[in-house]
């Protein structure tokens, strides 16, 4: 290879320069683009054409001597290793994929995993300026000192056995401990560290109920609107899905289908509306439930931001019968990216539970379980949830006010926290259209229909979350949304 090779730094890299310039050269190696035994660019020449100074490159270059990619001739000069780097492979063409053999062995379009109803954010969501969406946070607001600090935890010498070996399906016990003393005693659950089962998020836990239910008569009901994924787990697990409808205190007992053997519900901040369900409605779900035979799977999203009262008990803490399965989440108050939850249950469910996950991934990264426990323990979680709170109670008020200002008459009635509004348009407001013109703008939105097991019910409703978003950015983007609201009513009534 020559050394006038061209080489560029990665775009959007968080990554120090030296590790960035060992990314690309380390590609190179692996792909024969720089064959073994060959010259690397000189650190001189590497560090005009990158724009880095030359000991940059130098410390790059003696990273990956240290590695065995590369050998050092002298401060000047660097070759590749002769034996080239482990598993490398030889960079070429690749040819279009031919028609696949095994087309038979794949489900028919209308029952295939990827045909099931989500919601879609665009890959590249956090390029526009106003990102209403859910389930994605404002990076600025990640605790990244602590969390760094947890991980040097983690990473002690004197933790490495705890998770470098092959746990066979058991779970962090300190992390099983801080989630009994910290987090779940304050939702009122006196929770065993047997009745509790850590999951890759909560749609892991979903999904692990649904396998575990499936072979039972009768169907799983799902709020209506309600959280699609949760439909999409328990259907793809092989459950029958029925729909429980709503009103403006979450999900009406009366309106689960009979024959239910399962009923999924989010009381704390319905998804999507973000209603909570009264204590009155809780205890008549609990009656209902347990008169039935009935399983509760309680869903507790959002449970930790109210701003307008106290939380309310969780179900599962008035629950004395064993009917309600709790499943909370890590990834809606720390990161989305590190997909750590944790279902709780009576003993029996949990085995079960346990045994399913096994086989689905054995059990959640066990560094990442060693290093939550760290920050649990340490106090950084509480403290981090007590900034959020604070920060998202200042968004949700200027949500408010922009909403009450740029969109009059689709104010919200009742949501008393969370982090998303849930938005009655107008009639004939079709916000499809809406939705594309909005994007134009930079604005983006979760559309109403993707909510609904009947999706025209959900034609001019929409939610606007406000998570990801700097509190600047919330009043110009919901104006935008008036604005182009404005446009298509206009339009409509032509």
């Amino acid at each position: 290879m020559s050394t006038a090779a061209h080489f560029q730094l990665p775009a959007g890299s968080s990554l120090p320069l030296r590790d960035q310039i060992c990314q690309i050269i380390g590609e190179a190696l692996a792909t024969h683009v720089i064959s073994p035994g060959q010259p690397l660019p000189s650190c001189r020449a590497l560090a005009a054409q990158l724009g880095v100074s030359r000991n940059t490159v130098f410390a790059a270059y003696s990273k990956l001597a240290d590695m065995g990619l590369v050998l050092s001739k002298d401060r000047s000069r660097h070759i590749a290793s002769p034996d080239g780097p482990p598993g490398s492979v030889v960079k070429g063409t690749r040819e279009p994929p031919q028609p696949l053999a095994l087309s038979h062995l794949i489900p028919q379009p209308d029952r295939q995993p990827s045909a099931l109803r989500r919601i879609e954010h665009p890959h590249d969501w956090s390029r526009y300026p106003y990102p209403f969406l859910y389930n994605q946070i404002d990076p600025a607001m990640f605790p990244l000192q602590g969390w760094r600090a947890c991980m040097r935890q983690a990473l002690n010498v004197k933790r490495l056995a705890v998770w470098s070996s092959d746990a066979e399906g058991k779970d962090s016990a300190a992390l099983v401990e801080q989630l009994c003393q910290r987090l779940l005693s304050r939702r009122g659950l006196k929770v065993r560290p047997d009745e509790i089962l850590i999951t890759a998020g909560a749609q892991n836990a979903l999904f692990i109920l649904g396998m575990l239910f499936r072979d039972a008569p009768g169907a799983i009901a799902v709020e209506d609107p309600g959280y699609p994924e949760a439909h999409n787990a328990f259907a793809l697990a092989g459950n029958p899905v029925a729909a429980a409808e709503l009103d403006a205190h979450g999900l009406i007992p009366d309106s689960i289908p009979n024959g239910t053997k399962a009923v999924h519900t989010t009381p704390s901040h319905q998804f999507p509306t973000a209603v909570t369900m009264p204590l009155e409605r809780r205890r008549l779900l609990l009656e209902h439930a347990q008169a039935r035979g009935m399983a509760v799977i309680e869903d507790d999203y959002e449970a930790e931001m109210n701003y307008r009262r106290d939380r309310l008990p969780a179900l599962k803490a008035l629950d004395d019968t064993g009917s309600v399965i709790y499943l909370g989440s890590l990834s809606k108050t720390v990161s989305p990216g590190l997909r750590l939850g944790f279902m709780v249950a009576h003993p029996d469910i949990i085995r079960q539970a346990r045994a399913i996950r096994r086989i689905i991934l054995r059990q959640p990264p066990a560094m990442l379980q060693d290093a939550m426990a760290h920050f649990l323990a340490l106090g950084h979680y509480d403290a981090h949830l007590r900034r959020l709170h604070r920060r998202y109670k200042t968004r949700w008020q200027d949500m408010a006010e922009a909403i009450a200002t740029h969109l009059p008459g689709l104010v919200p009635q009742g949501p008393e926290g969370g982090t998303c509004f849930w938005l009655q348009g107008p009639d004939g407001l079709d916000t499809s259209v809406l939705e594309q013109r909005i994007k134009a703008r930079g604005v983006l939105f979760d559309n109403g229909p993707a909510f609904f097991a009947d999706p025209a019910h959900g034609q001019g409703r929409f939610r606007l979350g406000f998570a990801a978003m700097p509190l600047k950015s919330i009043a110009p983007g919901i104006r935008i949304v008036g604005e182009e609201v404005a446009i298509l009513m206009k339009s409509a009534h032509r």
